[in-house]
């Protein structure tokens, strides 16, 4: 049962509060641009994978260079790191392969220990992703268990 009373040398007031038309505006205009980042990182979400994927290779290269993990093949890592990261460049993302790629990083940086069978995974995750890099892949040094396809097919002896 409040009543208004006007008192005679005041205005009547009209509208809203200057401190309430302030905040509408201040939210409309964090409002577009929320709407405005979630529209461009959609459209840009390939260039924002490729980026991420490239700083995460970088940081597990530049780790392995700086403190080298005995068993782990650094040189072989980078020749595959950067195969991997030129392809990854010249192609569009398989959100799916993806997917289980950035699990693989994703744990391997998680413990911040970098160890020799961690590398191996980043290495057939990499080839897992781009089945072409599996040349690249083959380590520098083949173990004398493993013969060459051409050695066993030149041995089996022809049938008549």
């Amino acid at each position: 049962m409040s009543e208004q009373v006007n008192v005679p040398g005041m205005p009547e007031k009209k509208g809203m509060s200057k401190g309430c038309l302030v905040a509408l505006i201040v939210v409309g205009v964090l409002l577009v641009m929320i709407i405005a980042a979630v529209a461009v990182c959609y459209w840009k979400k390939d260039e924002l994978l490729k980026a991420g994927t490239n700083a995460m290779i970088n940081s597990i290269k530049t780790e392995l260079q700086s403190n080298p993990v005995e068993g782990a093949d650094a040189e072989r890592f980078n020749r595959v790191a950067d195969a991997f990261m030129a392809r990854m460049d010249s192609t569009d993302i398989d959100l799916q392969k993806y997917g289980a790629f950035a699990q693989e990083v994703q744990a391997v940086m998680q413990d911040k220990v970098i160890e020799p069978e961690e590398v191996e995974d980043m290495i057939q995750s990499m080839v897992q992703y781009f089945p072409e890099l599996e040349s690249i892949a083959v380590p520098d040094e083949m173990p004398e268990a493993v013969i060459d396809s051409t050695m066993v097919d030149s041995m089996v002896p022809e049938e008549q």
